[in-house]
């Protein structure tokens, strides 16, 4: 997870965290990423990686030898995002004191403060004496400045206090009403799982998606296995191909580490909860993680096992197995033990312009029984969005949570298959296709 060091960066990155978080992007978690995305790269100091070339690849799935003059989809959705934000900093935050814009032109987000917002004027009634004079008068910025005749000072104090007892009683109420409405608006049905996950007696490791072993698949046609993964083996197993002319070299892959701002935006939402503030929260690249790391803390896998090896580790114990074709770049998900009704195999498919995917979401025990495991896994980005968004969403979740037999203090392990469709890149709501309960 980024750490800026400076002030400004902190300020930048708490600002950012605010609005993709906020009710303006909850139904675009794609735009969300987008303004991850070019803001994270801003603050990490590389803003001149910032084009449309590479929102394409990191934020829209493209491959890296899409063209950008070919298709639009950055820009488009670009618009999309400077209405968004002009929405959000008008209506949800319209007293932020630092704000961030995109100019047009070009993606290179600036954050820039602004005036504040001058008070509201408050009309105070006045309240008269019997005599019809002025004995108390609010003043927008609420001092009093008329006087109050010596005569009726006393009626008037009483009548003052009387209010005062009337207000103060009005507030507890509404405080203890607002309370109410408050907790009850804000139980989730995941609560039990982020409990269950985010301890204070145990670390939880946060491991992102390896892009750069996703490229190396892409273009050698191979898939790595743990093993090799781990021992840098299969970095010399193949001839790597040749991009214009140039040889890749195994010295690159094995020193860049990318991850996705899916898994970004992701890993964001975790640490925001109320649950992992109060646990000690890592994030560790996929390739310098070692077995020992899974035994001594709870940890949370994000991608199938084509993009993070150690998934597998867990698939033995689940019945839905996300797997990649490297040679058909088809994504499925392997059925081991269809029930009456289901498919034993579903496929990554594309009809009239939409692309139906599927995410999985699992919650179990961790290696050798110790501790707990959640993974994300999809066919591709929008599966893998899927399973991401799936606790977040309290209406669905909910719905699940409650077929399993989960309670407010109890989550049982479960791993649920989902299906979704996007255009475009943008994916809407998945929706439950199957699950299965994980015994202990």
């Amino acid at each position: 997870m980024v750490e800026p060091t400076q002030p400004v960066e902190d300020e930048r990155l708490l600002l950012l965290q605010r609005v993709v978080g906020s009710r303006t992007f909850a139904k675009s978690p794609r735009l969300a990423r987008f303004l991850e995305f070019i803001c994270v790269s801003l603050i990490e100091g590389r803003a001149r990686e910032i084009n449309e070339q590479q929102i394409g690849i990191h934020v829209f799935g493209r491959s890296a030898a899409y063209s950008a003059s070919d298709d639009s989809i950055v820009r488009s959705q670009a618009r999309l995002l400077r209405q968004r934000l002009e929405e959000y900093f008008e209506t949800e935050c319209p007293q932020s004191r630092l704000i961030v814009t995109i100019p047009k032109g070009g993606y290179v987000p600036v954050f820039e403060p602004r005036s504040e917002a001058q008070p509201v004027a408050v009309q105070t009634p006045e309240l008269q004496s019997p005599a019809g004079q002025t004995v108390f008068s609010a003043s927008p910025h609420g001092n009093s400045s008329a006087p109050i005749p010596s005569r009726s000072r006393a009626s008037v104090f009483g009548f003052v206090a009387l209010v005062s007892v009337v207000l103060v009683l009005g507030l507890l109420l509404a405080g203890l009403v607002y309370q109410r409405i408050y907790v009850q608006r804000s139980a989730n049905a995941a609560d039990a799982l982020w409990s269950k996950l985010f301890t204070p007696s145990r670390p939880v490791l946060i491991v992102p998606s390896d892009d750069a072993l996703v490229l190396f698949q892409e273009f050698t046609r191979v898939p790595v296995q743990l093993d090799d993964y781990l021992s840098d083996a299969y970095l010399t197993k193949v001839n790597l191909p040749s991009i214009g002319g140039a040889p890749l070299s195994a010295d690159w892959f094995a020193s860049h580490q990318y991850t996705s701002s899916a898994d970004l935006n992701l890993a964001l939402r975790l640490g925001r909860l109320p649950q992992a503030i109060a646990a000690e929260v890592e994030t560790r690249n996929a390739r310098v993680l070692r077995i020992d790391d899974l035994k001594s803390r709870n940890v949370v896998l994000i991608g199938g096992t084509g993009a993070n090896p150690w998934v597998s580790l867990f698939q033995s114990r689940l019945n839905f197995d996300v797997k990649w074709d490297w040679k058909a770049s088809e994504g499925f998900v392997l059925n081991k033990h269809p029930a009456k009704g289901e498919a034993s195999i579903y496929r990554e498919t594309v009809a009239d312009g939409a692309r139906r995917s599927y995410g999985v979401l699992a919650f179990l025990p961790g290696i050798e029984g110790n501790g707990e495991a959640l993974l994300f896994e999809g066919t591709g980005m929008a599966g893998t969005e899927s399973a991401a968004d799936f606790p977040f969403s309290k209406v669905a979740f909910q719905n699940f949570a409650r077929s399993i037999g989960a309670t407010k203090d109890h989550m049982p392990y479960f791993e649920v298959l989902l299906e979704t469709s996007s255009v475009g890149g943008n994916a809407p709501e998945s929706t439950v296709i199957t699950y299965r309960r994980i015994q202990p």
